[in-house]
Protein backbone atom coordinates (compact mmCIF):
# COMPACT_ATOMS: atom_id res chain seq x y z
CA UNK A 1 0.00 0.00 0.00
CA UNK A 2 1.32 3.45 -0.91
CA UNK A 3 0.42 6.86 0.46
CA UNK A 4 1.94 10.26 -0.39
CA UNK A 5 1.47 13.59 1.39
CA UNK A 6 2.78 17.03 0.51
CA UNK A 7 3.78 20.08 2.51
CA UNK A 8 4.61 23.55 1.16
CA UNK A 9 7.74 25.25 2.59
CA UNK A 10 7.62 28.97 2.04
CA UNK A 11 8.24 32.57 3.22
CA UNK A 12 11.80 33.64 3.03
CA UNK A 13 12.16 37.39 3.65
CA UNK A 14 12.48 40.07 1.20
CA UNK A 15 15.61 42.08 1.98
CA UNK A 16 14.47 44.07 5.05
CA UNK A 17 14.82 16.23 57.84
CA UNK A 18 16.98 15.96 61.08
CA UNK A 19 18.16 19.04 62.94
CA UNK A 20 21.50 19.91 61.45
CA UNK A 21 23.61 22.85 60.30
CA UNK A 22 25.54 22.47 57.05
CA UNK A 23 28.62 24.43 56.04
CA UNK A 24 28.56 27.17 53.46
CA UNK A 25 31.04 27.01 50.61
CA UNK A 26 32.30 30.54 51.13
CA UNK A 27 34.75 31.33 48.36
CA UNK A 28 36.47 34.32 46.78
CA UNK A 29 38.46 34.76 43.56
CA UNK A 30 42.10 35.83 43.10
CA UNK A 31 44.29 37.11 40.26
CA UNK A 32 45.25 34.76 37.47
CA UNK A 33 48.54 32.84 37.65
CA UNK A 34 48.65 32.82 41.48
CA UNK A 35 46.32 32.44 44.43
CA UNK A 36 45.38 35.36 46.72
CA UNK A 37 44.02 34.72 50.20
CA UNK A 38 41.45 36.94 51.91
CA UNK A 39 39.48 36.53 55.11
CA UNK A 40 36.09 38.23 54.78
CA UNK A 41 33.29 38.19 57.33
CA UNK A 42 30.64 35.72 56.17
CA UNK A 43 26.96 35.58 57.20
CA UNK A 44 25.25 32.22 56.58
CA UNK A 45 21.57 31.26 56.88
CA UNK A 46 21.48 27.65 58.08
CA UNK A 47 18.95 25.14 56.63
CA UNK A 48 15.86 23.68 58.32
CA UNK A 49 15.23 26.83 60.42
CA UNK A 50 18.38 26.45 62.54
CA UNK A 51 19.26 30.11 62.64
CA UNK A 52 22.18 32.11 61.30
CA UNK A 53 25.95 32.15 61.84
CA UNK A 54 28.44 34.96 61.18
CA UNK A 55 32.22 34.82 61.30
CA UNK A 56 35.49 34.99 59.34
CA UNK A 57 36.63 32.44 56.80
CA UNK A 58 39.87 32.35 54.81
CA UNK A 59 39.51 31.82 51.07
CA UNK A 60 42.08 31.33 48.33
CA UNK A 61 41.22 31.45 44.60
CA UNK A 62 43.25 31.13 41.40
CA UNK A 63 41.83 32.28 38.05
CA UNK A 64 43.21 30.96 34.75
CA UNK A 65 43.97 31.91 32.04
CA UNK A 66 45.03 35.53 32.51
CA UNK A 67 43.67 36.51 29.08
CA UNK A 68 40.53 35.27 27.29
CA UNK A 69 38.48 36.24 24.25
CA UNK A 70 35.01 37.77 24.67
CA UNK A 71 32.62 35.02 25.75
CA UNK A 72 35.64 32.87 26.76
CA UNK A 73 35.90 30.38 29.60
CA UNK A 74 37.71 31.08 32.90
CA UNK A 75 38.64 28.36 35.39
CA UNK A 76 38.61 29.00 39.15
CA UNK A 77 40.40 26.85 41.74
CA UNK A 78 39.05 27.44 45.26
CA UNK A 79 40.51 26.52 48.66
CA UNK A 80 38.48 27.29 51.79
CA UNK A 81 39.33 27.60 55.46
CA UNK A 82 37.00 26.48 58.30
CA UNK A 83 33.45 27.75 57.93
CA UNK A 84 31.62 29.79 60.59
CA UNK A 85 28.69 27.38 60.21
CA UNK A 86 28.48 24.36 62.53
CA UNK A 87 26.21 21.33 62.90
CA UNK A 88 24.61 19.94 66.08
CA UNK A 89 25.01 16.43 64.61
CA UNK A 90 27.94 14.58 63.07
CA UNK A 91 27.04 13.34 59.58
CA UNK A 92 29.13 11.17 57.24
CA UNK A 93 29.60 11.45 53.48
CA UNK A 94 27.00 14.16 52.90
CA UNK A 95 26.69 14.90 49.12
CA UNK A 96 27.78 18.55 48.92
CA UNK A 97 27.82 20.99 45.98
CA UNK A 98 29.53 24.38 46.63
CA UNK A 99 29.00 27.57 44.59
CA UNK A 100 30.19 31.18 44.62
CA UNK A 101 28.86 34.29 42.86
CA UNK A 102 30.99 37.22 41.64
CA UNK A 103 30.09 40.68 40.42
CA UNK A 104 32.19 42.04 37.55
CA UNK A 105 33.60 45.54 37.16
CA UNK A 106 35.90 47.27 34.70
CA UNK A 107 35.64 45.65 31.27
CA UNK A 108 32.32 43.96 32.04
CA UNK A 109 29.32 44.26 34.33
CA UNK A 110 26.87 41.74 35.71
CA UNK A 111 27.30 38.57 37.72
CA UNK A 112 28.90 35.16 37.11
CA UNK A 113 28.99 32.03 39.25
CA UNK A 114 31.23 29.01 39.77
CA UNK A 115 29.86 25.62 40.88
CA UNK A 116 32.10 22.81 42.02
CA UNK A 117 31.42 19.10 41.64
CA UNK A 118 29.24 17.21 44.12
CA UNK A 119 31.49 15.39 46.61
CA UNK A 120 30.89 13.54 49.92
CA UNK A 121 31.80 15.68 52.93
CA UNK A 122 31.99 14.54 56.57
CA UNK A 123 30.15 17.07 58.77
CA UNK A 124 31.50 17.16 62.36
CA UNK A 125 29.37 18.05 65.36
CA UNK A 126 29.74 21.52 66.94
CA UNK A 127 31.94 23.15 68.01
CA UNK A 128 34.25 21.55 65.42
CA UNK A 129 34.38 23.65 62.24
CA UNK A 130 33.21 22.39 58.85
CA UNK A 131 35.68 22.45 55.95
CA UNK A 132 34.72 22.09 52.28
CA UNK A 133 37.43 20.30 50.24
CA UNK A 134 39.19 22.37 47.55
CA UNK A 135 37.23 22.44 44.30
CA UNK A 136 37.35 23.88 40.81
CA UNK A 137 34.78 25.19 38.36
CA UNK A 138 34.37 27.20 35.17
CA UNK A 139 32.44 30.29 34.12
CA UNK A 140 32.21 32.37 30.93
CA UNK A 141 32.87 36.09 30.61
CA UNK A 142 30.24 38.11 28.69
CA UNK A 143 30.53 38.18 24.91
CA UNK A 144 30.65 42.01 25.02
CA UNK A 145 33.43 42.20 27.63
CA UNK A 146 36.62 44.11 26.78
CA UNK A 147 39.74 44.90 28.77
CA UNK A 148 40.57 44.04 32.41
CA UNK A 149 37.62 42.56 34.31
CA UNK A 150 37.78 42.47 38.11
CA UNK A 151 35.81 39.88 40.07
CA UNK A 152 34.38 40.64 43.52
CA UNK A 153 32.56 38.06 45.71
CA UNK A 154 28.83 38.67 46.06
CA UNK A 155 27.34 35.60 47.74
CA UNK A 156 27.86 31.86 48.15
CA UNK A 157 25.67 28.78 48.43
CA UNK A 158 26.16 25.18 49.52
CA UNK A 159 23.70 22.50 48.41
CA UNK A 160 23.57 19.32 50.51
CA UNK A 161 21.47 16.15 50.37
CA UNK A 162 20.49 14.48 53.65
CA UNK A 163 18.05 11.55 53.86
CA UNK A 164 16.87 12.20 50.32
CA UNK A 165 16.07 15.89 50.96
CA UNK A 166 17.99 18.76 49.40
CA UNK A 167 19.06 21.71 51.57
CA UNK A 168 20.47 25.11 50.58
CA UNK A 169 22.81 27.16 52.79
CA UNK A 170 23.11 30.68 51.30
CA UNK A 171 25.89 32.92 52.56
CA UNK A 172 26.61 36.60 52.03
CA UNK A 173 29.84 38.57 52.24
CA UNK A 174 29.37 41.10 55.06
CA UNK A 175 32.73 42.89 54.99
CA UNK A 176 36.43 42.46 54.29
CA UNK A 177 35.92 41.64 50.62
CA UNK A 178 36.88 43.46 47.39
CA UNK A 179 38.26 42.64 43.99
CA UNK A 180 40.46 39.57 44.31
CA UNK A 181 40.95 38.50 40.71
CA UNK A 182 41.35 40.14 37.30
CA UNK A 183 41.17 38.61 33.82
CA UNK A 184 41.91 40.60 30.67
CA UNK A 185 39.40 40.18 27.86
CA UNK A 186 40.70 40.90 24.37
CA UNK A 187 40.40 39.66 20.78
CA UNK A 188 37.40 38.54 18.74
CA UNK A 189 34.61 36.52 20.29
CA UNK A 190 33.57 34.59 17.15
CA UNK A 191 30.04 34.14 15.87
CA UNK A 192 26.93 34.12 18.03
CA UNK A 193 25.96 30.90 19.81
CA UNK A 194 22.23 30.24 20.21
CA UNK A 195 20.13 27.80 22.25
CA UNK A 196 16.42 27.03 21.90
CA UNK A 197 14.35 25.37 24.67
CA UNK A 198 10.59 24.70 24.96
CA UNK A 199 8.54 27.87 25.43
CA UNK A 200 5.86 26.07 27.49
CA UNK A 201 6.41 24.76 31.01
CA UNK A 202 8.08 21.36 31.39
CA UNK A 203 7.81 18.84 34.22
CA UNK A 204 10.65 17.54 36.40
CA UNK A 205 11.85 14.01 35.52
CA UNK A 206 10.97 14.55 31.84
CA UNK A 207 13.04 14.91 28.69
CA UNK A 208 13.53 18.48 27.39
CA UNK A 209 14.24 18.95 23.68
CA UNK A 210 17.08 21.40 22.98
CA UNK A 211 18.58 22.77 19.77
CA UNK A 212 21.10 25.44 18.90
CA UNK A 213 23.74 26.74 16.54
CA UNK A 214 27.18 28.34 16.57
CA UNK A 215 28.79 25.77 18.89
CA UNK A 216 32.25 24.30 18.35
CA UNK A 217 31.99 21.76 15.53
CA UNK A 218 32.11 18.22 16.92
CA UNK A 219 32.37 19.56 20.49
CA UNK A 220 31.09 17.78 23.59
CA UNK A 221 28.03 19.56 25.03
CA UNK A 222 27.50 19.88 28.79
CA UNK A 223 24.03 20.92 29.98
CA UNK A 224 23.29 22.71 33.28
CA UNK A 225 20.26 24.28 34.93
CA UNK A 226 20.77 27.83 36.25
CA UNK A 227 18.58 30.25 38.17
CA UNK A 228 16.46 32.82 36.35
CA UNK A 229 19.46 35.17 36.11
CA UNK A 230 21.69 32.47 34.60
CA UNK A 231 23.66 31.94 37.82
CA UNK A 232 24.34 28.90 40.01
CA UNK A 233 24.43 26.59 36.98
CA UNK A 234 24.31 22.96 38.12
CA UNK A 235 24.82 19.98 35.76
CA UNK A 236 23.41 17.58 38.38
CA UNK A 237 19.93 18.99 37.80
CA UNK A 238 19.90 17.00 34.58
CA UNK A 239 20.19 13.23 35.06
CA UNK A 240 20.91 12.24 31.43
CA UNK A 241 21.07 13.70 27.93
CA UNK A 242 21.38 12.76 24.26
CA UNK A 243 22.85 16.09 23.15
CA UNK A 244 25.33 16.19 20.27
CA UNK A 245 27.04 18.90 18.20
CA UNK A 246 27.50 18.14 14.50
CA UNK A 247 30.24 19.20 12.10
CA UNK A 248 28.50 22.52 11.41
CA UNK A 249 28.19 23.46 15.09
CA UNK A 250 24.46 22.65 15.29
CA UNK A 251 23.21 21.28 18.62
CA UNK A 252 20.41 18.72 18.81
CA UNK A 253 19.03 16.20 21.28
CA UNK A 254 17.35 16.29 24.67
CA UNK A 255 18.18 16.38 28.38
CA UNK A 256 16.24 14.79 31.26
CA UNK A 257 15.48 16.99 34.28
CA UNK A 258 16.00 15.73 37.82
CA UNK A 259 13.02 14.94 40.05
CA UNK A 260 10.72 17.53 41.61
CA UNK A 261 12.40 16.92 44.97
CA UNK A 262 15.52 18.50 43.43
CA UNK A 263 13.96 21.11 41.12
CA UNK A 264 11.23 23.37 42.52
CA UNK A 265 8.62 25.00 40.30
CA UNK A 266 9.86 28.29 38.85
CA UNK A 267 11.71 30.15 36.13
CA UNK A 268 15.20 28.99 35.18
CA UNK A 269 17.77 29.21 32.43
CA UNK A 270 19.19 26.10 30.75
CA UNK A 271 22.83 26.43 29.71
CA UNK A 272 24.77 24.33 27.21
CA UNK A 273 28.55 24.73 26.87
CA UNK A 274 31.15 22.86 24.84
CA UNK A 275 34.23 24.02 26.74
CA UNK A 276 34.78 27.01 24.47
CA UNK A 277 31.32 28.41 23.70
CA UNK A 278 28.04 28.52 25.57
CA UNK A 279 24.46 29.70 25.25
CA UNK A 280 21.43 29.93 27.52
CA UNK A 281 17.66 29.82 27.06
CA UNK A 282 14.74 30.48 29.42
CA UNK A 283 12.98 27.42 30.83
CA UNK A 284 9.91 27.18 33.06
CA UNK A 285 9.55 24.12 35.31
CA UNK A 286 6.20 23.14 36.81
CA UNK A 287 5.55 19.77 38.43
CA UNK A 288 2.33 17.80 37.89
CA UNK A 289 -0.29 18.67 40.52
CA UNK A 290 -3.45 16.55 41.01
CA UNK A 291 -6.65 18.27 39.93
CA UNK A 292 -9.06 15.82 41.52
CA UNK A 293 -9.32 12.80 43.77
CA UNK A 294 -6.60 10.14 43.73
CA UNK A 295 -7.67 6.82 42.23
CA UNK A 296 -6.44 3.26 42.87
CA UNK A 297 -7.46 0.05 41.11
CA UNK A 298 -6.54 -3.59 41.80
CA UNK A 299 -6.14 -6.39 39.29
CA UNK A 300 -7.35 -8.83 40.46
CA UNK A 301 -9.35 -7.58 43.45
CA UNK A 302 -9.81 -11.04 44.97
CA UNK A 303 -8.01 -14.38 45.18
CA UNK A 304 -6.35 -16.94 47.45
CA UNK A 305 -3.30 -16.25 49.60
CA UNK A 306 -0.25 -15.75 47.41
CA UNK A 307 -2.18 -13.73 44.83
CA UNK A 308 0.02 -11.15 43.07
CA UNK A 309 -2.03 -7.97 42.65
CA UNK A 310 -1.21 -5.17 40.21
CA UNK A 311 -1.91 -1.95 42.11
CA UNK A 312 -2.38 1.04 39.79
CA UNK A 313 -2.93 4.64 40.83
CA UNK A 314 -3.55 8.01 39.21
CA UNK A 315 -3.74 11.72 40.04
CA UNK A 316 -0.91 11.63 42.59
CA UNK A 317 1.81 14.26 42.92
CA UNK A 318 4.75 13.32 40.71
CA UNK A 319 8.10 11.91 41.90
CA UNK A 320 6.66 10.79 45.24
CA UNK A 321 7.24 7.50 47.04
CA UNK A 322 3.86 5.73 47.32
CA UNK A 323 3.32 3.56 50.40
CA UNK A 324 1.48 0.35 49.43
CA UNK A 325 0.56 -2.20 52.11
CA UNK A 326 -2.28 -4.43 53.25
CA UNK A 327 -4.76 -3.48 55.99
CA UNK A 328 -7.27 -5.49 58.01
CA UNK A 329 -10.92 -4.70 58.75
CA UNK A 330 -9.87 -2.23 61.49
CA UNK A 331 -7.44 -0.40 59.19
CA UNK A 332 -4.30 -1.84 60.81
CA UNK A 333 -1.34 -2.82 58.62
CA UNK A 334 -1.12 -6.56 57.96
CA UNK A 335 1.95 -8.80 57.66
CA UNK A 336 2.01 -8.54 53.86
CA UNK A 337 5.31 -7.17 52.52
CA UNK A 338 4.87 -3.47 51.70
CA UNK A 339 6.13 -2.01 48.41
CA UNK A 340 7.14 1.58 47.62
CA UNK A 341 6.79 2.59 43.95
CA UNK A 342 7.54 6.15 42.77
CA UNK A 343 4.90 8.17 40.93
CA UNK A 344 5.64 9.19 37.34
CA UNK A 345 5.73 12.76 35.94
CA UNK A 346 2.06 12.39 34.96
CA UNK A 347 1.03 11.38 38.50
CA UNK A 348 0.51 7.65 37.95
CA UNK A 349 2.13 4.56 39.48
CA UNK A 350 1.95 0.78 39.15
CA UNK A 351 3.31 -1.90 41.47
CA UNK A 352 2.95 -5.62 42.14
CA UNK A 353 1.76 -6.51 45.66
CA UNK A 354 1.50 -10.06 47.06
CA UNK A 355 -1.32 -10.88 49.50
CA UNK A 356 -0.10 -13.46 52.07
CA UNK A 357 -1.98 -12.44 55.25
CA UNK A 358 -5.52 -13.90 55.63
CA UNK A 359 -6.51 -10.78 57.62
CA UNK A 360 -6.04 -8.53 54.57
CA UNK A 361 -9.31 -6.88 53.54
CA UNK A 362 -7.94 -3.94 51.50
CA UNK A 363 -4.76 -2.60 49.99
CA UNK A 364 -3.80 0.83 51.32
CA UNK A 365 -1.92 3.55 49.42
CA UNK A 366 -0.74 7.01 50.44
CA UNK A 367 1.58 9.65 49.05
CA UNK A 368 4.69 9.57 51.26
CA UNK A 369 2.47 9.75 54.32
CA UNK A 370 0.95 13.08 53.24
CA UNK A 371 -2.24 13.90 55.15
CA UNK A 372 -5.40 13.35 53.11
CA UNK A 373 -3.68 11.18 50.47
CA UNK A 374 -4.89 7.80 51.81
CA UNK A 375 -6.80 5.53 49.40
CA UNK A 376 -7.94 2.00 50.29
CA UNK A 377 -9.00 -0.48 47.59
CA UNK A 378 -11.02 -3.52 48.73
CA UNK A 379 -9.45 -6.99 48.32
CA UNK A 380 -11.21 -10.27 49.14
CA UNK A 381 -9.07 -13.20 50.28
CA UNK A 382 -10.26 -16.68 49.14
CA UNK A 383 -11.90 -18.33 46.16
CA UNK A 384 -15.31 -17.07 45.09
CA UNK A 385 -16.81 -20.62 45.18
CA UNK A 386 -20.01 -21.59 43.39
CA UNK A 387 -20.54 -23.64 40.27
CA UNK A 388 -18.78 -23.22 36.94
CA UNK A 389 -20.04 -23.34 33.35
CA UNK A 390 -18.51 -22.74 29.98
CA UNK A 391 -19.68 -20.89 26.87
CA UNK A 392 -17.91 -20.69 23.56
CA UNK A 393 -16.99 -17.22 22.35
CA UNK A 394 -16.28 -16.48 18.69
CA UNK A 395 -15.52 -13.36 16.69
CA UNK A 396 -14.41 -12.53 13.15
CA UNK A 397 -11.65 -9.94 12.77
CA UNK A 398 -11.02 -8.38 9.35
CA UNK A 399 -7.85 -6.63 8.23
CA UNK A 400 -7.69 -2.84 8.08
CA UNK A 401 -5.40 -0.51 6.10
CA UNK A 402 -2.07 1.26 6.25
CA UNK A 403 -2.83 4.98 6.13
CA UNK A 404 -1.64 8.36 7.30
CA UNK A 405 -3.04 11.81 8.04
CA UNK A 406 -1.29 15.13 8.64
CA UNK A 407 -2.27 18.04 10.90
CA UNK A 408 -1.46 20.68 8.29
CA UNK A 409 0.05 21.21 4.86
CA UNK A 410 2.32 24.27 5.30
CA UNK A 411 5.68 24.60 7.05
CA UNK A 412 6.46 28.30 7.52
CA UNK A 413 10.00 29.44 8.35
CA UNK A 414 8.76 32.99 8.77
CA UNK A 415 10.40 36.21 7.55
CA UNK A 416 14.22 36.29 7.57
CA UNK A 417 15.93 39.69 7.10
CA UNK A 418 19.16 39.34 5.13
CA UNK A 419 22.28 40.25 7.15
CA UNK A 420 25.15 39.31 4.83
CA UNK A 421 25.81 36.22 6.93
CA UNK A 422 24.45 32.71 6.85
CA UNK A 423 21.43 32.19 9.09
CA UNK A 424 19.29 29.36 10.41
CA UNK A 425 15.51 29.57 10.70
CA UNK A 426 13.53 26.90 12.54
CA UNK A 427 10.09 25.42 12.15
CA UNK A 428 8.48 22.02 12.57
CA UNK A 429 6.86 19.35 10.46
CA UNK A 430 3.09 19.20 10.79
CA UNK A 431 2.39 16.07 12.84
CA UNK A 432 1.83 12.97 10.71
CA UNK A 433 -0.26 10.15 12.19
CA UNK A 434 0.40 6.69 10.77
CA UNK A 435 -2.20 3.99 11.48
CA UNK A 436 -1.37 0.37 10.60
CA UNK A 437 -4.46 -1.78 11.15
CA UNK A 438 -3.56 -4.53 8.67
CA UNK A 439 -2.80 -7.06 11.39
CA UNK A 440 0.33 -8.42 9.69
CA UNK A 441 4.07 -8.56 10.38
CA UNK A 442 5.19 -6.37 7.48
CA UNK A 443 6.12 -3.04 9.04
CA UNK A 444 6.25 0.20 7.04
CA UNK A 445 8.50 3.08 6.03
CA UNK A 446 7.70 6.82 5.86
CA UNK A 447 10.13 8.83 3.69
CA UNK A 448 10.38 12.36 2.36
CA UNK A 449 11.76 14.13 -0.71
CA UNK A 450 12.08 17.87 -1.19
CA UNK A 451 12.32 20.08 -4.25
CA UNK A 452 14.58 23.12 -4.38
CA UNK A 453 13.14 26.31 -2.88
CA UNK A 454 12.39 28.77 -5.69
CA UNK A 455 11.30 32.37 -6.02
CA UNK A 456 10.97 33.30 -9.67
CA UNK A 457 14.39 32.56 -11.21
CA UNK A 458 16.11 32.37 -7.82
CA UNK A 459 16.82 29.08 -6.09
CA UNK A 460 17.88 27.82 -2.68
CA UNK A 461 18.95 24.16 -2.84
CA UNK A 462 16.77 21.63 -1.06
CA UNK A 463 19.78 20.56 1.00
CA UNK A 464 19.51 23.86 2.88
CA UNK A 465 16.53 22.31 4.67
CA UNK A 466 17.36 19.74 7.37
CA UNK A 467 15.14 17.76 9.66
CA UNK A 468 15.52 15.90 12.96
CA UNK A 469 12.85 13.16 12.92
CA UNK A 470 10.99 11.83 15.96
CA UNK A 471 8.26 9.21 16.19
CA UNK A 472 6.33 7.89 19.19
CA UNK A 473 3.93 4.95 19.20
CA UNK A 474 0.69 4.82 21.17
CA UNK A 475 0.48 2.62 24.27
CA UNK A 476 -1.64 0.06 22.38
CA UNK A 477 0.76 -0.33 19.45
CA UNK A 478 3.01 -3.35 18.85
CA UNK A 479 6.55 -2.86 17.59
CA UNK A 480 8.95 0.03 18.16
CA UNK A 481 9.16 2.71 15.45
CA UNK A 482 12.60 4.17 14.71
CA UNK A 483 13.14 7.80 13.62
CA UNK A 484 15.28 8.55 10.60
CA UNK A 485 18.74 10.06 10.79
CA UNK A 486 18.87 13.87 11.16
CA UNK A 487 20.18 15.54 8.03
CA UNK A 488 19.47 17.49 4.86
CA UNK A 489 16.60 16.83 2.47
CA UNK A 490 16.65 16.57 -1.31
CA UNK A 491 15.50 14.51 -4.24
CA UNK A 492 16.76 11.28 -2.65
CA UNK A 493 14.21 9.82 -0.25
CA UNK A 494 15.18 10.39 3.40
CA UNK A 495 13.64 8.24 6.12
CA UNK A 496 11.35 10.09 8.51
CA UNK A 497 10.22 7.04 10.51
CA UNK A 498 10.01 3.30 10.00
CA UNK A 499 8.57 0.26 11.75
CA UNK A 500 10.36 -2.99 10.96
CA UNK A 501 8.87 -6.48 11.03
CA UNK A 502 8.87 -8.04 14.49
CA UNK A 503 10.33 -11.41 13.48
CA UNK A 504 9.01 -13.85 16.03
CA UNK A 505 5.91 -11.80 16.83
CA UNK A 506 2.71 -12.43 14.90
CA UNK A 507 1.84 -8.83 14.04
CA UNK A 508 3.10 -5.25 14.32
CA UNK A 509 1.10 -2.07 13.96
CA UNK A 510 -1.04 0.47 15.73
CA UNK A 511 -0.82 4.26 15.80
CA UNK A 512 2.42 6.27 15.56
CA UNK A 513 2.78 10.06 15.86
CA UNK A 514 5.59 11.35 13.62
CA UNK A 515 7.21 14.78 14.03
CA UNK A 516 10.41 16.51 12.99
CA UNK A 517 12.24 19.71 13.91
CA UNK A 518 13.00 21.61 10.68
CA UNK A 519 15.94 23.95 10.01
CA UNK A 520 16.39 26.22 6.98
CA UNK A 521 20.07 27.17 6.63
CA UNK A 522 20.03 30.34 4.56
CA UNK A 523 23.27 31.09 2.66
CA UNK A 524 24.97 34.39 3.43
CA UNK A 525 24.26 35.65 -0.10
CA UNK A 526 20.67 34.99 -1.12
CA UNK A 527 18.33 36.85 -3.45
CA UNK A 528 15.27 38.15 -1.59
CA UNK A 529 11.88 36.78 -2.44
CA UNK A 530 9.01 34.53 -1.40
CA UNK A 531 10.50 31.04 -1.69
CA UNK A 532 8.56 27.82 -1.74
CA UNK A 533 9.20 24.12 -2.20
CA UNK A 534 7.26 20.88 -2.02
CA UNK A 535 8.02 18.24 0.62
CA UNK A 536 6.52 14.90 -0.44
CA UNK A 537 5.98 12.24 2.24
CA UNK A 538 5.55 8.65 1.08
CA UNK A 539 4.27 5.80 3.27
CA UNK A 540 4.94 2.25 2.03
Amino acid sequence: MHHAGQFSLRRLARAAVPALALAAACTLAAPAAHADTVTPTVHCVLPAGQGENTGPQSVSVTLTPATVAPGGKVHAEVTLGPSPATSPLALSAVPTTPSIYFTMSGGATGTVSVTGPTVPVDIPAAPAPIVIPPYGGDFFVPSDASGPVTFTPLKMNTQTVVLGSTFQTPCGIVSGSGGIGTVTVQGGGGGATTLTAPASAVRPSTSVALSGSGFTAGGTPVVSLCDAQGLGCDPSRFTADTLAIDSSGALSGSATLAASSVIADGSYQVQVSDGAKHATADLTVKAFVPTGARSVTLSPDHGPLGTVVTVSGGNFHQDQYINVWGVDADGNQTADDAVYPVSTPDGTFSAEFTVNDPATTAIHTDESGAEGSDVNAKFTVGDSGGATATQKISATVTAGNLQMTQSGDTIDFGTIPLTGRSQTATSALNTVTVVDSRGVDLGWSLTGTLTDLTSGQNTIPASAVRWTPDCVRSSQSVGTPAPGTPGPLGSTAATLCQLTAAGGEKVVGGTVKVNADMDLRLPAVTAPGDYSAILTLTLT
